[in-house]
Parts: structure tokens; C-alpha cells; sequence
């Protein structure tokens, strides 16, 4: 009678190399020790294909298997990320971000930093955010910083001359909305000019109707007076 295998605990320990590959253990690990998981991963992913297929290995070899997960896993040494300085260089970013001197630089200035700066964040708040991509982020906020105390004053010229192109066409709306204006209400006084004088020409044909129709029916009733007398 063939030994019944079980799969159980290697398929569990298998399926949670998702979970693992997200913790600091992990991915702050030396390359040794995450290529030793890694490999233990693959072993016990071919042993489950094999048993898919038909192919079991021996109990002791599932189990054999499976240990060396085990004992891969609780060999990641990899320490916790440290974003203090991320964070502070955020913490900064974030202040600017709600100042003055944020609003007074030009469009496409603003929008690269609100863009970098999501990016940064985002990467602060994720789990598996490594020691080193934390610190290169870091260093990339605070390089915007310096670059742009570099470039002030270039930066204050092309947000002036943003500004003044802004006015002009501000303005430039208004006269155009104003003409709009001014010509529809031309359009409605001409209107308005045309049905009061259809008003009284209707009126008038109105009038010179009724008489005609008086003076006609007087005309007929002296008629029929002299008709008689006759």
C-alpha cells in the first residue's frame, strides 16, 4: 500500500513567499540569504508541480523540503528600513508645498513637484520600501531643493512672465465677453425694434379693417332704405 503524502505544510510555506518578499527581513536582506530562500521557494515549487503531474516525491523528502524553507525563511536578515530622513525631507516638502513661495512658481514647476513629491510619499509609506531606495529618495527631495534655490531667479522671471500672459488673456476675455455683450443686446434692441413696429403695423391694418367693414355695412343698410322706398 502506497504512503499517503502530505502536501499541506509545503503548500502553505510555498504560497507565503508573497508575503514573505514583502517584509523588511526580506527584502533588506543580504543577497546571500535571500537567494538561499529563494532557492528552498523553487525546490518546493517544483516538488508540488511534480506531485500535480502525478510524480510524488517520499514523505521525507516533502518534509525535507519544506525545512529548508523553513529554516531559509528564519535565515533573512535584513533590518528594519530606517525613513527618518525621508520623512523629514517630506515633512519640508510638505510645508513648501502649502506656502507662498510654492504658488508663486511657474505651472509646469509646480506640477513636477506635487508629481515627485506624491512619488516620494508613496514610497515612505510602503512596506516594502528597502534601506537603500529610501535614501536615494531622500537625497532626490532635497536635491529639488537645492536645484531650485539655484534656478530662483529664473524661476521668479518665468513665473512673472506667466503671470502678465495670464492677465493679458484674463483681460483679452473680458473685452471679448463685453463685445459679445454689447452685440447681443444690439441684436435683441433690433428685435425688440422689429415686433413693436410689426405691433402697430398690425394694429393699424387692424384699425382700417374695422372701418372699412363699418362704413361698408352703413353703405349696405341705406341701400336697402332706398330699395324699399322705391
Amino acid at each position: 500500500m502506497n504512503e499517503k503524502i502530505v502536501f499541506d505544510q509545503l503548500n502553505k510555506d510555498v504560497a507565503d513567499q508573497v508575503h514573505i518578499r514583502q517584509t523588511y527581513k526580506y527584502f533588506n536582506g543580504t543577497e546571500r540569504s535571500k537567494g538561499l530562500y529563494d532557492a528552498a521557494i523553487k525546490m518546493g515549487e517544483e516538488v508540488l508541480q511534480e506531485h500535480k503531474e502525478g510524480h510524488n516525491e517520499p514523505q521525507a523528502m516533502v518534509d525535507l523540503v519544506d525545512q529548508a524553507i523553513y529554516n531559509s525563511r528564519k535565515a533573512l536578515n535584513g533590518q528594519q528600513t530606517d525613513k527618518h530622513s525621508l520623512h523629514m525631507q517630506l515633512a519640508r516638502a510638505g510645508q513648501f508645498l502649502r506656502g507662498q513661495e510654492f504658488t508663486g512658481l511657474p505651472i509646469k514647476t509646480q506640477q513636477y513637484w506635487e508629481r515627485e513629491v506624491a512619488k516620494a510619499h508613496n514610497i515612505e509609506v510602503a512596506s516594502n520600501t528597502d534601506q537603500t531606495l529610501a535614501n536615494q529618495t531622500a537625497i532626490k527631495v532635497a536635491t529639488m531643493f537645492d536645484t531650485m534655490e539655484q534656478m530662483r531667479p529664473q524661476l521668479m522671471k518665468e513665473a512673472a512672465q506667466q503671470r502678465a500672459a495670464r492677465a493679458k488673456r484674463a483681460i483679452a476675455a473680458r473685452e471679448k465677453a463685453e463685445k459679445e455683450r454689447q452685440k447681443r443686446e444690439a441684436i435683441l434692441e433690433k428685435q425688440k425694434a422689429l415686433a413693436e413696429q410689426a405691433a402697430k403695423e398690425h394694429k393699424k391694418e387692424e384699425k382700417k379693417s374695422h372701418k372699412q367693414k363699418k362704413t361698408g355695412g352703413l353703405r349696405g343698410f341705406w341701400s336697402f332704405l332706398s330699395f324699399h322706398k322705391s
